[in-house]
């Protein structure tokens, strides 16, 4: 349906005016106006609102904005495309309060690229922190994003009361499926693990390279380490410094099973993004909830 114009749109009626014959029969047009699908030949404001009952559609130019007179944000509900071939973003904005949070959070509806090699249509939720003064500014953080590929990335600390992987029955087939639960525990452990076959009674394992990791990441990344090795039906020995393990047996060429856990150390654990852990980044177990959680019954007021 062309965009329609029309001349003569009533002022701002206020509640309780009694509208005089003539605002009423301008009034009638219009709405009658909005609902039709035909032929305008008058000059004048153009329409903001369409809506055509024919094809059960309703096309609004510019913003939709709820609650305020300035969300600044454009919401193409059809995915308008643009020269580039990308069509626009559909923004949902909440916030702005005044001296708490003043550039509020947003869901974000990103379209895919009509042409090219451009990003997918991703969905994305941001959120901002709470301003220190009415004239502080903060930058919304990406804190999940959901992407047409089917990865949910987590931009802070995740927590869950249970989760499993979920996927089709390997073998079973039909509707069966199979599920695992995570592997838990009081601490943010690492596990690596591996085999290795001694070659004169001796053998070297680099924890990098055996993890498919730049040199330096595992001491980086680990500290407090506990390792097993066994081998069997041989005795063997064995040591760990930094992320060298070394394993010797009086067997020459046996074959050998290690195991390292290590606690997490890096900066996220130790920063307040990892809200889960204390300064030095140790998980904290017990915890009294002093944070409404949204979705649950409000304790004060019980």
């Amino acid at each position: 349906m062309a965009q329609q114009t029309f001349s003569g749109v009533p002022g701002d009626f206020s509640a309780g005016q009694v509208l005089t014959a003539a605002d009423m029969d301008k009034l009638r047009e219009f709405l009658l106006y909005l609902i039709k699908d035909g032929d305008e030949t008058d000059t004048g404001e153009t329409s903001p609102l369409i809506l055509d009952l024919g094809n059960d559609s309703v096309s609004v130019a510019g913003d939709i904005d709820v609650g305020t007179t300035s969300a600044g944000e454009t919401n193409n509900i059809a995915g308008v495309t643009t020269a580039s071939g990308a069509g626009s973003n559909f923004v949902l904005k909440g916030g702005d309060a005044t001296g708490t949070n003043l550039n509020g959070g947003y869901l974000i509806i990103k379209p895919g690229m009509g042409v090219g090699t451009g990003h997918s249509g991703d969905v994305m939720i941001q959120a901002g922190p709470a301003g220190s003064s009415g004239t502080t500014l903060n930058t919304p953080s990406t804190r999940i994003t959901a992407t047409a590929d089917g990865r949910v990335l987590i931009g802070g600390v995740l927590s869950k009361t249970s989760g499993t992987f979920d996927i089709p029955h390997p073998t079973r087939g039909g509707d069966w499926r199979l599920r695992h639960s995570f592997i838990e525990g009081p601490q943010a452990d690492l596990i690596y693990r591996g085999t290795v076959t001694l070659a004169g009674g001796t053998a070297t394992v680099d924890l990098d390279a055996a993890s498919n990791m730049t040199a330096g990441t595992w001491e980086a990344l680990c500290r407090d380490p506990w390792t097993m090795v066994a081998s069997s039906g041989n005795a063997v020995e064995w040591s760990l410094s930094g992320k060298t393990l070394t394993i010797t047996s009086t067997t020459s060429d046996a074959v050998c099973n290690w195991m390292v856990i290590a606690e997490r150390q890096d900066d996220h654990m130790k920063s307040p993004e990892g809200s889960l852990a204390d300064d030095d980044g140790h998980l904290i177990v017990e915890y009294e909830r002093v944070e409404k959680v949204y979705g649950t019954p409000d304790e004060a007021a019980a």
